[in-house]
């Protein structure tokens, strides 16, 4: 039988995980402290066994089921890259991955899909959710069987999930309302639009509301409008609100629909004269930020979003560990035509750096 880290932290007079500090060479150890670990062990015949973690996991092979709501929107597609490259990260290790996707919001797919993962006994969920009560209710089922499920870029508010990764929205939405008045100098008309009453949807513009509504007493918002995620409902609220208000100052879009807005606004030679705020990089055109007929992105990091779902469920069943905290919010970025070119380079940087942060966790 190999040495363990048990006894050579014994024969160093440190801890375990100082000794895994040291022979995994990852975080804060001073370097003679680490170099005379290394001696101790190697004196000890250590000798690092990478494959054992991975024969623990493949003696019980683990399945994640992923459950997309939205995939046909760009930003889903961001978050279903990042689960694909954390799959990826995985396979080593035994883990399969079922992708289930859904066109819009449809709790009932959603709950039939649950269903079945439930019967197939799987070791936990990744759902994209909405407050909805038969998603609640199935969300509690699982609990009480052990399957952990983890709601990404939109909650099921009140259930019992494991954790929630994804944007503060109410703070997004707050973040677009700041920026907003900060264009307009604390002055004007605002038109509104929201896809859908998802919990994403309701947070980011209650968000919004209540700054405006709280801090701009001159601010005023004159319609605030659900598109039920259609381009072309959008394309015809737009023109029917642009006509009846020819003097509005800013628009915040909330939802998808950007391409048809911004052409909407350009037919009409109105983009240097409307403020236009919206969210998730991944449906704008780079033509209409690099003219500024877009002002602002906040962006979401939907990639960043889906690799850290499945990389945390992961890690979490594989070193029995539970989760730190209830949210996980991904960074709040503000993105215009002057950041924006910079901020298509940086996205390895940021894939390492969330890889960096969430090893560090595990330590």
């Amino acid at each position: 039988m190999g040495v363990t880290l048990n006894e050579i932290a014994k024969a160093a007079g440190v801890s375990r995980g100082t000794v895994d500090r040291a022979l995994n060479n990852r975080g804060r150890i001073h370097p003679q402290v680490a170099e005379r670990i290394r001696h101790i062990a190697e004196e000890m015949g250590y000798t690092p066994n990478a494959n054992a973690r991975a024969l623990a996991l493949t003696s019980h092979r683990r399945k994640f089921g992923v459950i997309l709501q939205f995939i046909e929107t760009p930003f889903i597609q961001e978050v279903l890259r990042g689960i694909m490259t954390a799959t990826e990260e995985f396979l080593q290790y035994g883990i399969e991955v079922e992708i289930i996707r859904i066109e819009g919001m449809d709790s009932d797919q959603a709950v039939t899909h649950m269903k079945r993962l439930y019967d197939e006994k799987v070791t936990g969920i990744i759902l994209v959710g909405n407050n909805d009560s038969a998603l609640r209710r199935e969300i509690d089922t699982c609990k009480k069987a052990d399957i952990d499920v983890v709601t990404v870029n939109s909650d099921v508010p009140s259930s019992h999930r494991k954790f929630f990764i994804g944007q503060n929205a109410y703070g997004s939405g707050q973040t677009a309302a700041g920026v907003m008045a900060d264009l307009l100098g604390g002055k004007g008309s605002v038109i509104v639009y929201y896809g859908l009453d998802s919990t994403i949807h309701s947070e980011r513009i209650r968000g919004f509301r209540d700054i405006i509504s709280h801090r701009y007493k001159d601010i005023h918002i004159i319609e605030e409008k659900k598109t039920g995620n259609s381009r072309e409902t959008l394309a015809r609220m737009a023109n029917a609100s642009l006509d009846m208000h020819p003097d509005v100052n800013g628009i915040y879009l909330c939802g998808e629909g950007s391409i048809e807005l911004c052409n909407i606004l350009k037919e009409r030679s109105l983009s240097s004269n409307i403020h236009l705020i919206l969210h998730d990089l991944a449906a704008c055109r780079s033509e209409d930020i690099l003219d500024r007929t877009i002002d602002y992105v906040i962006d979401d990091d939907g990639f960043g979003q889906g690799f850290m779902s499945l990389y945390l469920l992961s890690l979490w069943h594989y070193n029995k560990r539970e989760p730190d905290q209830e949210y996980y919010y991904t960074d709040i970025r503000i993105i215009n035509a002057y950041n924006y070119q910079f901020s298509l380079s940086s996205e390895f940087s940021r894939q390492f750096q969330q890889v960096k942060a969430i090893s560090a966790v595990h330590t």
